[in-house]
């Protein structure tokens, strides 16, 4: 008789392939509330500028801009330089 395969992963290593390894900055709090459906979203450039100004001023903390990678176009969008 065959052996049926287990094709369920184990816990562990399905949280190891889905972890992520970029830390998002959330310093927005409640503005990323239903953010990518609001009109907040649409205009790229003022969100742009806004983490310009979050990274001038300190207030970004992470590895990357949750609005950014709302939005992105690109894997390299809201990364910190």
């Amino acid at each position: 008789m065959r052996k049926k395969r287990n094709n369920t992963p184990d816990l562990e290593d399905f949280e190891l392939q889905v972890s992520p390894t970029i830390f998002f900055c959330t310093e927005c709090g409640k503005d990323l509330e239903d953010f990518d459906l609001n009109d907040k979203s649409k205009d790229k450039e003022a969100i742009k500028q806004n983490f310009k100004n979050c990274l001038e001023s300190g207030k970004f903390k992470g590895d990357m801009c949750s609005k950014l990678f709302i939005i992105k176009e690109d894997e390299s969008n809201g990364i910190a330089p």
